[in-house]
């Protein structure tokens, strides 16, 4: 049985970004354990928090995001169709549903900081034709927003060998890295720049920690880092100055499983990476607030 390795709790006086996080979301319908969204938030700034970016999926997550964020300081979003969205809307509503996001992402540029999340997850989607659904919405939505000079927030998720498509054994999506080798070449189509792409919740595989970097693009850490070594390994290469945190909220919760992460854990990334890059709590802090910054082009005094 493997050792548990103990790592240092997060330290007192931290100042954090979470930059991505979905608050407001659908809560569960049962064991919702959760504060409440406003109490969520008050929470984040009253702990260190810097600034609090929250993401959109769809169109009525978006929706919940424009109500919360009436009034609010220190906020932002990202205006996302995910892969997710993608896959599981109905084919009756979907046209409609892509429609209004288009007429949204188009007409309201000056409000939201980045189009995502968007991207691939053939976790989600386990058949070549849902496959090759997700890939030409993504080309779709490249098309559309390239002149925007946004950046973007990309959900990358591959397929484990038990989720390959066993009708078409031998696709290329049908690899360890399928999703990530496809996103890739989606983005060298549209001649994205690496440096305006972030890879949300990176979790590997753990040679694109090393690669991605130096291509420029930006990795982002969850705060089930402080607890699952796999979130550890892909990253521990990884320079500081291509890292940023996140909580993915409401999952991805430092040590438990389920619905209960909350946004203040982003400081749980923060004990992860400064625990796998052996540095201090306070260096990585003050990179990934800096990071953050950068790629979001954030106003923050």
């Amino acid at each position: 049985m493997p050792k548990k390795i103990d790592i240092p709790e997060p330290e007192e006086n931290l100042k954090f970004i979470d930059t991505h996080c979905h608050l407001p979301f659908p809560r569960p319908k049962r064991n919702d354990r959760l504060p409440s969204d406003e109490q969520q938030y008050q929470d984040f700034f009253k702990n260190g928090g810097a600034y609090i970016i929250t993401s959109s999926i769809d169109n009525s997550t978006l929706d919940l995001i424009l109500k919360f964020i009436i009034g609010k300081e220190r906020m932002g979003f990202t205006c996302g169709w995910a892969p997710q969205t993608v896959t599981y809307t109905p084919k009756f509503q979907y046209e409609r549903e892509w429609k209004k996001w288009v007429d949204y992402i188009e007409g309201n540029q000056e409000n939201y900081l980045a189009i995502g999340e968007i991207g691939l997850d053939f976790h989600h989607a386990k058949t070549l034709e849902k496959r090759n659904k997700q890939v030409t919405e993504l080309k779709k939505i490249f098309e559309l927003t390239i002149s925007y000079n946004k950046p973007y927030v990309l959900h990358v998720r591959n397929a484990t060998e038990h989720e390959f498509d066993r009708g078409n054994p031998k696709h290329r999506f049908n690899k360890r890295d399928g999703a990530t080798k496809e996103i890739l070449n989606i983005i060298k189509e549209f001649n994205v720049n690496p440096k305006k792409a972030m890879w949300h919740c990176f979790s590997g595989p753990q040679e694109y920690g090393i690669s991605l970097p130096k291509q420029g693009y930006i990795l982002s850490v969850p705060s089930s880092a402080y607890s699952i070594n796999k979130w550890r390994r892909v990253t521990k290469n990884t320079p500081l100055n291509s890292l940023i945190t996140e909580t993915d909220s409401y999952y991805q919760h430092p040590y438990l499983r389920g619905p209960v992460n909350v946004p203040l854990n982003v400081k749980y990334s923060i004990a992860a990476l400064a625990f796998s890059h052996n540095v201090p709590q306070s260096i990585v802090s003050e990179r990934t607030v800096e990071n953050a910054i950068k790629f979001f082009s954030l106003d923050i005094d």
